[in-house]
């Protein structure tokens, strides 16, 4: 990869497993010094900074549970006081729990909202201020096609959350321009739960008009994109999905 991050500190969350930690191991890559943060996967986190280290730029991980309302603005704090200014946020910690909508308890959607929405909310205010001071930052909200392109049955508390975080992603990038921008991108079925049977996910790849699951790399390329691409995209939600939210037949 072009290093186009160079000199620039990113802060990802969920940065210790699945896309997250590819998330940041791709920018990385690409240069930035990289704050990951993790819940309760720290040796993940850690796994994640010594792959970042070993490319050239600095890495640390921060723990911090982000549904505390507390956490945000603190975990911001600290990955400045560690790193110095946070240029890029990233958005990637969630939740993806499987529950019929009648037997979703108050619990899983308070847990839903305050990963997907409050917590990027929060830590937005948090970066924002000084990105404005210094006339630029990036912002990326990671979210699904399930919730944010079209509803999926069986995950409400997670796809009306992701559908409430693609709206703050359109609301964030009007209310921070020009300074900031801030885009999305909208995995579809990348990294497939554990425990599928063959033939379920068989039936969800037969639904994908590519025929084919993406990759972690593809949702890393996406971000580098919107990171290092075109400065003349803000507000946009790239769905990195293999067309699945063209299929709505019943073939």
């Amino acid at each position: 990869m072009d290093r186009g991050l160079e000199g620039r500190v990113a802060l990802v969350t969920g940065g210790g497993t699945r896309l997250g930690r590819a998330i940041a191991e791709g920018l990385g890559a690409l240069g930035a010094d990289v704050a990951v943060h993790h819940h309760g996967n720290a040796e993940g986190a850690q796994a994640a900074c010594e792959v970042i280290r070993a490319l050239g730029p600095r890495a640390q991980g921060f723990q911090a549970d982000l549904t505390d309302p507390e956490a945000p603005a603190a975990l911001v704090a600290a990955v400045e006081a560690a790193l110095g200014p946070v240029d890029v946020l990233i958005n990637s910690a969630a939740r993806f729990d499987r529950m019929d909508f009648l037997h979703t308890p108050p619990a899983i959607l308070e847990a839903n909202w305050g990963l997907t929405v409050r917590a990027p909310y929060l830590l937005s205010q948090a970066v924002a201020p000084g990105m404005l001071a210094r006339g630029q930052g990036d912002i990326v909200n990671v979210l699904d096609v399930a919730g944010a392109l079209m509803p999926w049955k069986g995950y409400s508390a997670h796809g009306i959350t992701k559908a409430a975080l693609a709206h703050l992603t359109e609301v964030l990038a009007l209310e921070l321009a020009p300074a900031i921008r801030v885009n999305g991108v909208a995995p579809g079925t990348v990294m497939p739960p554990e425990g599928l049977s063959s033939e379920v996910l068989g039936r969800l790849r037969s639904r994908i008009p590519l025929q084919r699951f993406g990759s972690p790399g593809d949702i890393v390329e996406t971000v580098a994109f919107l990171l290092t691409g075109p400065r003349f995209l803000t507000g946009q939600i790239i769905a990195v999905e293999g067309g699945r939210r063209l299929d709505h037949g019943f073939s």
